[in-house]
């Protein structure tokens, strides 16, 4: 690949050349140098009609054997932007203008005409300056331009482009695809930019913290699922993500992402949007997110008593997208422009752009693979599939960009209290009591009491023994490929001392071994306590 590209275009007016350089530059990073401001500003007007630019151009061509285009490029953007490596001439329209700038600059210079039928030329014409004139002006004024000399001979330039593209039968967004395509810039599709952070287990292993450790690594965190998980990140006060991603306030940098498979309680993001201070171009919300109504809430009032679920309405909304598929359904995010204005956008596009300039990604799921409607404990699941594959679906991100797969387990997996008219659930291990944890563990049971309750709904939560089991069906399931082993001080509260892992207890580093044996891979990372500075982390990619 060229370590500089200049792309010139040529073309037919009305052909697509400023449509192409805008969409270059917004989503390929180019860096536009427009003949015609240079013309506009020679002319010292900015509304100078296209008749007195034409003439303005001749004349320059004629005083400098068209090398005006080359010597006013190399001055404003070449030497003026050193560190650029992607610029778009728009446009060149003799092939003398071309000629120098192959002189200078070799080859890195490319070459791309657009042409189209002239009815189509006609048209987009037309459509441009609707409103502005009158039909009769527009058509006696495009004819007039036609007729321009150096205009006519604009056609020729064809043969000597390095690609020719018939605009007429492209969309802007495809004439774009093509010229990157041609150009070898399009980031490869299986590129590993993405590291996705899941649940191994019920929910509440801890993601939260983990994410808020590792997300200063990452241009942008990505997340998915809805408003019925609660991920908590140490600070003070406390935060508690319900709907952005767990790490916005760890890594102020960051592009925020909410995917397509989004589902989200609108009243609640805006809230948690203003209490962190997150502002539009910071974050884009899909615009095929789904939106929770209050028919939906209240239709899953009845699952609170039976399994436990949390009655955000997130699952109804779900099935409402499947059973509801009416043009007067409006339970998508692009549905609520107003409430969401400036946060609308297209998640594939903002990645692909990341991508590009080989930005890395952290996604984060929500809940845990035991909770999986598909390979969890039906009915005692929620509504989307948790697992990786699930999770990568909602984002809209591809298998083949996944770089580390991290899966975080508890060393008590936890469920949410039965109702009392009913069961949350199973959790093939003995159920133990908190009382029994305190004892272990040597920490306060007020203390424990206090802090195990649900993050969305404020109720108490059941504990177990690890179940090992479920830890590989949920490791053959992810195929993990770091483990973060959390709640290490419900071994022992020594362990919340610990900086690294030969510091923990002889129980605990025996356990992490156990579990490194059972995955097949490495516990990279080891949370000892919910504060600052409570992540052992053993990784050996951290930097990379």
């Amino acid at each position: 690949m060229r370590n500089k590209i200049i792309l010139c275009v040529s073309g037919e007016i009305s052909s697509g050349k400023s449509t192409l350089a805008t969409r270059l530059k917004e989503s390929f990073a180019f860096l536009v140098f427009g003949t015609k401001e240079i013309l506009q500003g020679l002319a010292k007007h900015e509304s100078s009609k296209r008749g007195t630019l034409q003439h303005l151009g001749e004349q320059l061509d004629q005083n400098t054997a068209g090398a005006w285009v080359r010597d006013n490029f190399t001055r404003s953007s070449f030497k003026s932007f050193p560190d650029q490596n992607r610029f778009i001439i728009d446009a060149i329209r003799i092939n003398y203008q071309l000629k120098h700038l192959r002189e200078s600059y070799g080859n890195s210079i490319v070459h791309v005409h657009l042409e189209a039928d002239k009815d189509v030329l006609a048209s987009r014409y037309q459509d441009r300056l609707a409103g502005a004139k009158t039909p009769r002006s527009i058509k006696s004024e495009y004819k007039k331009a036609k007729a321009n000399k150096t205009e006519i001979g604009v056609a020729s330039l064809r043969d000597k482009a390095d690609l020719v593209i018939d605009t007429g039968h492209s969309t802007p967004d495809d004439v774009a695809l093509r010229v990157v395509s041609f150009l070898g810039i399009l980031p490869s599709i299986r590129d590993p930019m993405v590291d996705v952070l899941i649940g191994g287990q019920f929910g509440s292993e801890g993601k939260g913290q983990i994410c808020g450790y590792l997300a200063p690594e990452y241009e942008a965190l990505v997340r998915v699922g809805g408003p019925n998980a609660g991920h908590s990140v140490f600070a003070e006060p406390i935060d508690v993500f319900h709907m952005l991603p767990s790490g916005a306030n760890r890594n102020a940098r960051a592009k925020l992402i909410l995917g397509p498979g989004a589902v989200l309680n609108l009243g609640k993001l805006m809230e948690e949007i203003r209490r962190y201070g997150v502002d539009t171009g910071r974050l884009l919300i899909d615009e095929q997110a789904t939106i929770i109504t209050h028919d939906d809430i209240a239709e899953e009032a009845t699952l609170v008593s039976s399994i436990g679920s949390t009655g955000q309405g997130v699952g109804y909304a779900t099935a409402n997208n499947i059973t509801n598929r009416k043009p007067s359904n409006k339970n998508k995010a692009r549905d609520h422009s107003k409430e969401l204005m400036g946060f609308l956008g297209s998640s594939h596009e903002e990645l692909e752009k990341i991508f590009s300039r080989h930005g890395k990604v952290l996604l984060e799921g929500t809940q845990g693979a035991g909770l999986s409607l598909h390979h969890g404990f039906y009915p005692y699941v929620t509504s989307r599939d948790t697992n990786v594959s699930g999770c990568l679906a909602e984002a809209g991100i591809a298998p083949g960009r996944v770089r580390k797969i991290v899966m975080v387990v508890r060393t008590l997996p936890i469920r949410v209290e039965s109702p009392e008219t009913g069961w949350s659930g199973p959790f093939l291990s003995d159920e133990i009591s908190w009382d029994r944890v305190a004892e272990r563990s040597g920490i306060d049971l007020e203390d424990l009491l206090s802090k195990e309750k649900t993050t969305t709904t404020d109720r108490k939560r059941r504990v177990a023994e690890f179940s090992w089991s479920l830890f590989r069906k949920a490791c053959e399931i992810n195929s993990p490929t770091d483990i973060a082993l959390t709640f290490a001080d419900y071994f022992s509260v020594k362990n919340r001392d610990a900086r690294r892992i030969e510091q923990l207890t002889r129980e605990t580093i025996h356990f992490v071994e156990e579990v490194e044996r059972c995955a097949g891979v490495r516990v990279s990372l080891i949370s000892t306590r919910f504060d600052y500075r409570s992540v052992i982390d053993r990784r050996a990619w951290k930097e990379g």
